[in-house]
């Protein structure tokens, strides 16, 4: 691939990460539009990396309260921060068995254009009834075993590309009548031991496996790029939702899930 191929590259996986839009499949419709390879490992823990570093820069307070109360581990039965954390756990738990046991079999099936359009649609559709028809009553710590299992179970759902990550954690959050900005922050917080656990096995490959000095670089450059354009992403987000709703994101995925069926049908 070319230089500006991979600024590309990093630029719409720093930007499509965190949003309710899906990574994976914008990723996938470039590979197809601009008959590029599938993407290798160097660049997936390169941009792995650079969100990872983003989101953890964004949630650094929070991520320090967290590791106070672990450290302490006094209060663990009453101490909020605890408690999230193991509802982190039982959120990340049932994609990491889903992926590991299932979709290693099943992801030829899953990267057509056609599952792609019709996942961001049918979940920019339910994206906008969770946004539209819920109140804001619950904040990100409310949150139960049961609620958690829920956001989970759905959460599932993110290994069909088009259906977000982000996209299916927030339409969870927003059931349960979250606010919007902790159902955001929650796909944040949820995206920790997820993209962590990528790139953990991912370095262990490229550690396996030499590597020149040209990737090297580019592992510089998608790193670099991903975490500026991931960062600058998240706090646009969380500052459009002040004072508005997910409606934008809503329409961006029902027109590209439509443009991509007319365009595979013509």
């Amino acid at each position: 691939m070319e230089l500006w191929e991979i600024g590309l590259y990093s630029v719409i996986q720093g930007i499509t990460e965190f949003l309710p839009v899906s990574s994976s499949a914008h990723l996938i419709i470039l590979e197809n539009l601009l008959n590029w390879p599938t993407s290798g490992r160097t660049m997936t823990i390169s941009a792995h990396l650079g969100t990872l570093i983003a989101v953890i820069l964004f949630l650094r307070k929070d991520v320090k309260k967290i590791s106070k109360s672990i450290y302490q581990m006094k209060y663990y039965k009453v101490d909020n921060n605890i408690l999230f954390i193991r509802n982190i756990i039982l959120i990340t738990l049932p994609i990491y068995i889903v992926g590991f046991i299932i979709f290693k079999n099943m992801d030829q099936y899953l990267l057509s254009l056609t599952i792609i359009a019709w996942s961001s649609i049918i979940g920019g559709a339910l994206l906008y009834i969770s946004d539209k028809f819920r109140s804001e009553e619950r904040n990100i710590y409310s949150l139960s075993i049961l609620d958690s299992l829920f956001v989970g179970i759905f959460q599932i759902f993110a290994i069909i590309p088009g259906a977000s990550r982000a996209g299916t954690i927030i339409t969870a959050s927003r059931i349960l009548k979250l606010t919007r900005i902790d159902s955001t922050r929650l796909a944040l917080y949820s995206g920790l031991p997820t993209i962590t656990g990528a790139v953990i096995l991912e370095a262990i490959w490229l550690i396996n496996n030499s590597i020149n000095n040209q990737e090297f670089l580019f592992i510089f450059i998608i790193c670099i790029l991903s975490f500026i354009f991931a960062y600058l992403a998240i706090i646009l987000l969380i500052k459009w939702l002040k004072s508005n709703s997910f409606v934008p994101f809503v329409i961006y995925r029902i027109s590209m899930g439509i443009l991509i069926l007319y365009l595979i049908s013509n």
